[in-house]
């Protein structure tokens, strides 16, 4: 009968802290609900089996059916979303009340009668621990009385002496052998770093936690711990030899996930220490600097560029911090990059400059602040387009070329094959870009590599009677000045 109440006992215990593994599970994870209905059943089987134990000893005169039908309202059950955890948070509580005396005593006689460790559970004595600060002694003796500790799988004791935040019973099984090793693909420092316990962090690092080892979410301890924010973890890590530039799975190192939590302390803590603050993702080939001007984030921006961030990086397509900026349409942050010191000509693969993709993109407001900055408005693509071939295709885009002009842009400059300004708005019907074209000097005789000059690329008859009236005013004037 005994041993029957003791395997009770020790399943109860096993419940107990197996609450604390599966409220640190839905925590820290996200499992589906299905998973979460199936380990809530597993759990009810524990507290079924502790509350008929119960009664057996009238110590309660229900059972766990009876607990759920006083607490548990009927559409709860009927809804499989229902808060199992809640549920059985009650129900430890009244098994917590109920029986804390008879299973310590039970477990203190058995402890001493019995040699047998495989009988064991080592979340029991957790839980003892846990609810009782003079239980410690008999989790001394027992290893007093039982040396052979290593042949048997211990890691689920210090798991959850991790678990459940005691840095004391975490030195003392650390002490006694345990080692912190891996539990599921999870590292353990990843756990105490998790639980935000600094002292627990140091334990595991003093017996050899190995710092650079991820998750199986990919995660370091370094990243893990910038995630929670904790600024003394961090620097425990990086003095123990963390390494500041380990990459997780998504090529994102401890600062990139810094910056993403905007936490100026943990960056320049993480500058300090070596981190590369132009390190580039190796997926997209953006830098932090990059990635924050895409996702327009101006106090990113501004942390980046007060620890040194370098503003002319390119990204995989050659595109610059303000060449994404332009295109994001994102004036602000362009002034924050050019007060930087950004290259305002540089190309990207294409020899597109930042000029270049204002005006393509029509942001007349940018155009004016990067013209006005020293932007080079003759400046040729690869295929040696300017910034006024591409403006002179659109017929909403006057405002620009007449800025582009007014600076120097060169009208009668051809691409590669030979197309200038005028050929562009032509074949567009573009009448009031050609027509400033024309006022501003265009060539009208220029051929482009096909023999024909801007006049032979009219669509339409509205754009060829255009030119009637072009040549006639011409005519007019060149009559008058004779």
């Amino acid at each position: 009968m005994k041993k029957i109440q003791v395997a009770v006992l020790l399943m109860l215990g096993l419940h107990v802290i197996s609450m604390y593994a599966f409220q640190e599970s839905l925590h820290d994870f996200e499992h589906g609900r299905q998973s979460m209905i199936d380990d809530a059943v597993t759990n009810f089987s524990y507290l079924t089996q502790g509350f008929d134990f119960l009664r057996t000893q009238n110590l309660i005169d229900t059972t766990f059916h009876d607990f759920l039908e006083q607490n548990v309202s009927h559409d709860e059950r009927e809804d499989e979303e229902m808060n199992f955890d809640q549920v059985m948070i009650k129900a430890e509580d009244i098994l917590t009340k109920n029986m804390k005396n008879t299973f310590l005593q039970t477990l203190d006689t058995t402890l001493k009668e019995y040699k047998n460790l495989d009988q064991f559970d080592d979340p029991v004595f957790l839980y003892v621990m846990q609810h009782k600060d003079d239980m410690q002694d008999i989790v001394i003796l027992w290893f007093n009385e039982w040396s052979n500790i290593q042949e048997r799988p211990v890691i689920n004791t210090l798991y959850h002496a991790i678990l459940i935040n005691n840095a004391e019973i975490t030195k003392m099984l650390i002490d006694k052998g345990f080692k912190p090793t891996i539990k599921n693909g999870q590292n353990l420092l990843h756990l105490a770093i998790r639980k935000n316990n600094t002292e627990i962090v140091k334990i595991l690092i003093g017996a050899g936690a190995q710092l650079n080892i991820e998750d199986k979410y990919g995660k370091a301890p370094l990243h893990l711990a910038v995630d929670c924010e904790n600024t003394e973890i961090v620097k425990i890590l990086i003095n123990a030899g963390a390494d500041v530039n380990i990459e997780n799975k998504y090529g994102k190192s401890p600062l990139h996930i810094a910056v993403d939590c905007k936490n100026i302390e943990i960056v320049k803590i993480l500058i300090n220490a070596g981190a590369d603050v132009n390190i580039k993702d190796r997926m997209t080939g953006n830098t932090l600097l990059n990635f924050a001007v895409l996702e327009n984030k101006e106090k990113k921006i501004k942390i980046l560029l007060a620890v040194g961030a370098h503003v002319n990086i390119e990204d995989k397509h050659g595109n610059t911090p303000l060449h994404n900026a332009i295109l994001c349409n994102q004036v602000k942050i362009v002034k924050m990059l050019l007060s930087a010191g950004d290259d305002i000509n540089i190309q990207n693969k294409n020899g597109e400059t930042p000029l270049y993709i204002a005006a393509q993109i029509n942001k007349p407001k940018i155009v004016r602040m990067l013209i006005y900055a020293g932007a080079d408005v003759r400046i040729q693509n690869k295929d040696h387009r300017t910034s006024l071939h591409v403006a002179s295709s659109y017929g909403d885009r006057l405002d620009i070329v007449s800025m582009l002009i007014d600076k120097g842009a060169d009208v009668n400059i051809q691409d590669k094959n030979g197309i200038t300004p005028l050929h562009v708005a032509v074949s567009c019907s573009k009448f009031d870009i050609v027509s400033i074209l024309i006022d501003k000097g265009a060539d009208l005789n220029i051929q482009n590599k096909r023999g024909k000059i801007a006049e032979q690329e009219a669509t339409n008859l509205a754009m060829q009677a255009f030119f009637i009236g072009v040549h006639a005013r011409q005519a007019v004037s060149h009559c008058t000045i004779s």
